[in-house]
């Protein structure tokens, strides 16, 4: 599943994220510091990350906003 996610200068953080699969962010614009368990990330335009989304995870402190980047979900096969 492909997101295209935007955050604004009046976005909130949220670090809770938590489902099955695995997910791929690629930076579009902006920076953030991105938390998956407990590591922080820093990200900026042409930076990604892979990681399993089982452990808690999502935007931890939002560096540059406006901010887009691709968030691509993949899910195991049943």
């Amino acid at each position: 599943e492909p997101y295209l996610i935007r955050l604004s200068t009046d976005a909130s953080t949220y670090t809770q994220f938590q489902h099955h699969g695995m997910e791929f962010i690629y930076m579009l614009s902006g920076k953030v510091i991105y938390r998956h368990a407990d590591k922080l990330y820093p990200l900026s335009p042409g930076d990604s990350l892979f990681f399993d989304a089982a452990a808690l995870h999502g935007p931890d402190e939002l560096v540059v906003t406006p901010m887009t980047y691709l968030s691509i979900i993949i899910y195991p096969r049943q």
